[in-house]
C-alpha cells in the first residue's frame, strides 16, 4: 500500500510539474513576442526602486468533526533584482483535533490543543508579471519540532482581460512525519471595480506518505473578495473529501512600501 501511495504522489508530482512546465512555457512565448529588448538582461540587476512589503494573515480549517485547526502569522519580502526577492515567514498553528493536509505531527492531539510554531525562508522568483515561484524552508518549534520544505507557485493567465484566470499551488514536506501535502486552486475574476475584486473556482487539498497509508484528498467551490483600498483578501472554501464535509476560511492585509 505505502509503494502504492508513493508511486501515486509521484505521479500527481511529475502531473503537476508538467503542468507548472507548459503554463510558463505559453505565458513566455506570448511575454517574449510583446518584448523588444533582450528578455532578462537586467536579470541581476539591482531593482530600482526596491519594494519591502508585509503580509499578515489568518485562516482556519474545519472538516466534519475530524480536524480543527487555526493558523496566523506574517510574512517579510524584499526585492533584489526585478525578478528574485527573499521572504521570510512567521506563523504560529494551533491543531485541536485530529490531523488534516498541513499537519507535521505524529500523534492524535487527543483532547489537548497542540501549538507550535513554523519560521521559514527562501527566495521568490517572478519571471513574469503576474508569476510567482517561492521556495522555502525552514522548521518548527514547539509541540512539532521537524524539519520543512515548502513551494508555492501562482500565476495569472490574461491579466490585462476583463476576466484573468489563477493558478495556484502549494505543495509541502514535513520531515517530522513524512507526510507530503498539496493545495490545488484555480479562480477567475467575475466582477472588478475600483473598490473590489470578486472570485470563483475551486480547489482542494490531498496529501499522503509517512503514516498514512492511503492518498487523503477534498475538494470544493470557493469564492474570494479582494479589498482594493485596504489591501484585503478574504477567502472562503467548501467542500467534500475523504474527512467528509469541510469549510476554509482564510483573510490577509498586505503593506508595502518603496525604497528610494
Amino acid at each position: 500500500m505505502k509503494t502504492t501511495v508513493a508511486t501515486w504522489l509521484f505521479l500527481v508530482r511529475s502531473r503537476l510539474l508538467l503542468s507548472v512546465a507548459v503554463t510558463l512555457s505559453a505565458i513566455a512565448v506570448s511575454h517574449a513576442h510583446g518584448a523588444s529588448a533582450l528578455p532578462y538582461s537586467d536579470f541581476f540587476t539591482a531593482a530600482n526602486p526596491q519594494h519591502f512589503s508585509l503580509t499578515i494573515f489568518v485562516s482556519g480549517i474545519g472538516a466534519d468533526n475530524a480536524y480543527v485547526a487555526t493558523h496566523e502569522g506574517f510574512e517579510l519580502e524584499q526585492t533584489l533584482t526585478p525578478y528574485i526577492g527573499l521572504v521570510g515567514r512567521v506563523a504560529g498553528y494551533q491543531i485541536y483535533q485530529s490531523a488534516g493536509w498541513d499537519t507535521p505531527l505524529t500523534d492524535n492531539p487527543g483532547s489537548r490543543p497542540r501549538n507550535f510554531g513554523v519560521f521559514l525562508g527562501g527566495i521568490d522568483v517572478q519571471p513574469f508579471q503576474g508569476t510567482s515561484i517561492k521556495i522555502l524552508g525552514g522548521r518548527d518549534v514547539g509541540d512539532s519540532t521537524g524539519a520543512r520544505i515548502e513551494g508555492d507557485f501562482s500565476s495569472w493567465l490574461w491579466l490585462h482581460s476583463h476576466h484573468p484566470i489563477n493558478l495556484a499551488f502549494t505543495g509541502d514536506h514535513f520531515y517530522n512525519n513524512g507526510l507530503s501535502s498539496g493545495a490545488i486552486d484555480i479562480r477567475t475574476v467575475i466582477a472588478s471595480s475600483r473598490e473590489a475584486m470578486w472570485l470563483i473556482g475551486a480547489g482542494g487539498q490531498l496529501w499522503g506518505g509517512g503514516s498514512q497509508s492511503q492518498v487523503v484528498k477534498e475538494f470544493g467551490p470557493d469564492v474570494g473578495l479582494v479589498l482594493r483600498e485596504w489591501k484585503t483578501a478574504v477567502d472562503l472554501q467548501v467542500g467534500y473529501g475523504n474527512l467528509h464535509g469541510y469549510g476554509t476560511i482564510a483573510i490577509s492585509r498586505r503593506f508595502g512600501w518603496d525604497e528610494e
